[in-house]
């Protein structure tokens, strides 16, 4: 397997601060092969000190990459996806409780959104916090494989709004939780199998809230993902995109080209 990755982040148009933050890990290993972990984190700009939430939750995950998975490679690939889930939900309640003791020795609240996917072997593993995102793109189609915690998600699935409300809805930025602000987190963790080669892509909102799926397709399939290069060029262009229709967030894709 040939895995290719880039990381493109924007501050934006508007905001002086970048309160996203990501990160990608890729390892070789002698039991499993290649191990690849992308993370993406948006600090909540409703909030004091966003950049400080979502920088603390990618040290996190990188050190859990380098130290804790590490002490995991003598698991089977089952148990090794259990054990890994265990451990990350635990992580991220204790990096959230710190958030929260930081604020309250503040006097201020700060939170951030996550979305993470370990991949080992054909297999792979999501966990989701708030409105990031996660799509899985292969040759035919580009596809969100995780669901966001909003209120306007809320609103969408229970028949209230529309796709084309989406984008004027008063409570369109509301989250339904995020680390820091949440102490009872709903963390969704999903798994399933990739069946061929295919590009894995964690954004922020800022990134996916303006684009359709088929414009994510046409510029992170596989077969436009030639080299690393060849990625980050594609976010880039999908960025611009995004601000020319009046994106005003922080925008920040990390990508992963898995070749089967």
């Amino acid at each position: 397997m040939e895995v290719k990755a880039c990381i493109f982040t924007d501050a934006g148009k508007v905001r002086r601060i970048n309160q996203d933050a990501a990160m990608i890990k890729v390892a070789n290993t002698r039991r499993y092969g290649r191990i690849s972990f992308a993370v993406v984190c948006d600090g909540m700009g409703g909030l004091q000190r966003g950049e400080v939430a979502s920088c603390k939750v990618i040290r996190a995950m990188e050190n859990w990459f380098s130290e804790e998975l590490s002490l995991m490679q003598g698991m089977s690939e089952d148990e090794l996806f259990d054990t890994a889930e265990t451990s990350l939900k635990r992580l991220i309640v204790r990096v959230g409780a710190d958030l929260r003791r930081y604020g309250r020795h503040r006097g201020i609240k700060l939170g951030t959104t996550m979305t993470a996917l370990l991949q080992i072997g054909r297999r792979y593993m999501t966990l989701n916090i708030g409105d990031s995102r996660i799509y899985m793109i292969d040759s035919r189609s580009a596809q969100a494989i995780t669901r966001d915690q909003s209120v306007l998600q809320d609103k969408l699935e229970k028949g209230l709004i529309t796709p084309k409300d989406c984008n004027t809805d008063p409570e369109r930025n509301v989250l339904l939780q995020c680390i820091g602000t949440t102490p009872d987190m709903e963390i969704e963790v999903r798994r399933g199998e990739i069946k061929g080669s295919t590009t894995v892509l964690a954004c922020s909102d800022g990134f996916w809230r303006l684009l359709e799926d088929e414009e994510i397709h046409s510029k992170l399939c596989p077969q436009m993902c030639v080299t690393p290069g060849d990625m980050l060029e594609q976010c880039r262009k999908l960025t611009e995109l995004v601000f020319s229709r009046n994106e005003k967030d922080n925008v920040s894709a990390a990508a992963i080209c898995l070749e089967y």
